[in-house]
């Protein structure tokens, strides 16, 4: 088993959403991050565009799954980053995902 951490732009959730869907993945992990301002004072556009809100997404896949799936998130998503881990068990049967 693979688990796979992305981080994406909110405004591509919907595009990730569809994705793993049609790729067969129902659960997954989902936190926000927000970039903070680092002076309150300098409210610019550059600081602006810093505060966009970011989406990690964590899931897992089976070890013949990871590249294609990885793969798809990278066409649909454009994620920021994409982390590759391996379990070092298998996760619990609710975690795992379906086979198709």
């Amino acid at each position: 088993m693979k688990r796979i951490k992305a981080v994406i732009e909110r405004s591509s959730l919907d595009d990730f959403y569809q994705c793993v869907r049609q790729l067969g993945i129902f659960g997954f992990d989902l936190s926000e991050e927000r970039a903070g301002r680092r002076h309150q004072h300098q409210a610019t556009a550059a600081t602006s565009a810093q505060m966009k809100s970011k989406m990690e997404v964590d899931f897992a896949v089976s070890d013949e799954e990871a590249t294609p799936v990885v793969h798809a998130v990278l066409e649909s998503a454009h994620p920021e980053s994409v982390g590759i881990f391996k379990f070092e068990q298998e996760p619990p049967p609710a975690v795992r995902p379906r086979s198709a």
